[in-house]
């Protein structure tokens, strides 16, 4: 199962690879076919498309579309794409919100992860209700079948990615309970996938500005030789209300409850017009961070709460700014 895409998938991309090779500062840039996934390009009829998963499998990026219909109506679709901007969307919708109190349609599923490892693709996303959100976790190979593995925590947690490996035979995930609307990332590690425990503090919100009010993780670990590489998410409360931005941290290879390098600055921040207006104005929100050859780390995040957008950075530039801050 090859997870890394190959300058071969990425021809037609080209434009966007030699941008970012080109780039020194900043570390990041946009792909200039942003924003890639809009709500009018899904089958039927869409409000919004957002904080969708994306991994590579088998010459692909696929994508766990969280789409909200017309009605309001949450669904997961399965879009694919060969040069990981523009994608082809199944209508079939693949989760539903379960069927128990109290958990309800209209109250919503969305911020799907996905994260390969053992052979195949764990789904994590967020189940929302009146009394708080909890995560659910699926299983699948083919991205046809799922297995619906259930909740992996009490309420109230917004967000969850898992590791695309074991850490001293236990699976480790990156994880956001929210008090009082607000969040820390804490790490869990859990011999099974089931059963999570051992949980620590690994960073606060307000140890930068741009990341003072909350924060939580946002894209699946990336391994590098040098550390874990995430990308994480971090708000700042204005006058106007929450501004979201993208950060990045690098954690011991090792042992990953130790933070051996964070950036200063956040790594991307809502400023184009696709991010500053929306259903949620002023959010960048990162949910996959995918290799490919030469150095290039694809970033995929939502935005505004209202469609995809796409950026490019070269991961030993993030490595080095997360060990140099």
């Amino acid at each position: 199962m090859t997870c890394v895409a190959s300058a071969k998938q990425l021809a037609i991309h080209e434009p966007v690879r030699m941008q970012a090779r080109r780039a020194t500062q900043p570390l990041i840039v946009r792909s200039p076919h942003n924003p890639i996934l809009t709500a009018d390009m899904i089958p039927g009829s869409a409000a919004c498309v957002f904080n969708s998963g994306v991994v590579f499998q088998d010459d692909q990026f696929i994508m766990m579309a969280n789409v909200w219909d017309r009605e309001w109506a949450p669904k997961f679709m399965v879009a694919r794409s060969t040069d990981a901007v523009h994608f082809t969307i199944n209508p079939a919708n693949r989760f539903t919100p379960p069927d128990e109190h109290p958990y309800v349609p209209h109250e919503g599923i969305f911020d799907s992860r996905i994260t390969a490892i053992d052979g195949a693709f764990l789904i994590t996303y967020n189940v929302a209700s009146r009394l708080g959100g909890r995560i659910r976790l699926a299983r699948t190979k083919d991205f046809e079948h799922f297995e619906d593995l259930g909740f992996i925590a009490g309420p109230d947690h917004r967000n969850c990615v898992i590791f695309p490996e074991k850490i001293n035979g236990q699976y480790v995930r990156l994880e956001r309970p929210n008090v009082d609307d607000a969040g820390d990332i804490y790490i869990s590690t859990s011999p099974d996938l089931i059963h999570w425990g051992n949980t620590k503090l690994l960073l606060e919100r307000n140890h930068r500005y741009w990341a003072s009010a909350k924060i939580g993780p946002g894209a699946p670990p990336v391994r590098t030789n040098r550390g874990w590489l995430c990308i994480y998410h971090g708000t700042r409360l204005g006058m106007n209300g929450h501004s979201y931005q993208a950060g990045a941290m690098l954690l011991d290879l090792d042992d990953p409850t130790k933070v051996i390098g964070n950036m200063n600055a956040c790594l991307l921040e809502p400023t184009a017009d696709y991010e500053r207006a929306g259903i949620t104005p002023n959010v960048v929100f990162p949910t996959a961070a995918v290799p490919v050859d030469n150095d290039q780390l694809l970033i995929y995040y939502g935005c505004a709460d209202t469609c995809m957008g796409l950026a490019i950075a070269q991961t030993t530039a993030l490595v080095d700014a997360c060990v140099n801050a």
